[in-house]
């Protein structure tokens, strides 16, 4: 399968930023669902640490790699969760439900909702990891504004499955990468794998030219 970074030597970040985008979310979820944001400090650091800074990173990694859509989803969730884990610890607890954190997480589920958007053309599973990210970051801000625990439950839940789906991405890449083929299924609509196989064609086959060209001049 082709991937813009193996000519520069570059391994694909996307199963990092999955498996961590999948560990916070998920995790997220849990915090919503069966505990009290009093709770919370444990999944802030995690929030801080692996949503935030291993996310970013690998946004970062993903510009080099050469996915513009990747590294912006895990560049700006990386900053969303680095930004939840430091507040979240700065404020402990109680003081987690003012209006203003709503606002920033409705606000940051929109801009997620865009990039679920601009997925469409990416594998299923990238796909449905920011559809039910957004439905959570939209329902949990409109939960904390509101206090309505119902949301918050259903905000739990979009979180929990968005969390597994992207935990499977990771797994599937990881063994699809170790594997050198596609064997277990992301869901790559078949244009975008179509074009991608043309462009790894056209790839070898400018790298067979200018290996016959330095050839007839040595």
């Amino acid at each position: 399968m082709f991937r813009p970074g193996k000519d520069k030597g570059i391994a694909t970040p996307i199963p990092l930023g999955l498996a961590a985008l999948g560990v916070s979310t998920f995790l997220m979820g849990l915090a919503l669902i069966a505990q009290p944001a009093a709770a919370w400090e444990t999944y802030f650091t995690n929030a801080l640490m692996m949503g935030g800074l291993a996310e970013f990173i690998a946004g970062m990694w993903a510009f080099a790699y050469g996915d513009p859509l990747a590294a912006t989803v895990f560049s700006f969730v990386g900053a969303f969760y680095g930004w939840w884990g430091m507040n979240g610890l700065m404020v402990h607890g109680a003081a987690l439900v003012p209006a203003s954190l709503a606002l920033v997480f409705i606000v940051c589920g929109v801009v997620v909702l865009c990039m679920w958007v601009a997925s469409f053309n990416e594998t299923a599973v990238f796909n449905l990891t920011l559809l039910f990210l957004w439905i959570a970051d939209i329902l949990m801000g409109i939960a904390l504004a509101a206090d309505v625990r119902t949301l918050a439950i259903i905000g739990g839940i979009s979180a929990l499955i968005s969390g597994v789906i992207a935990a499977y991405g990771s797994f599937a890449e990881l063994y699809n990468a170790a594997s050198l083929e596609e064997v277990v299924p992301l869901g790559e609509p078949k244009v975008i794998r179509e074009r991608s196989e043309h462009e790894e064609q056209e790839r070898l086959r400018r790298l067979h030219a200018v290996v016959d060209h330095q050839a007839m001049h040595v």
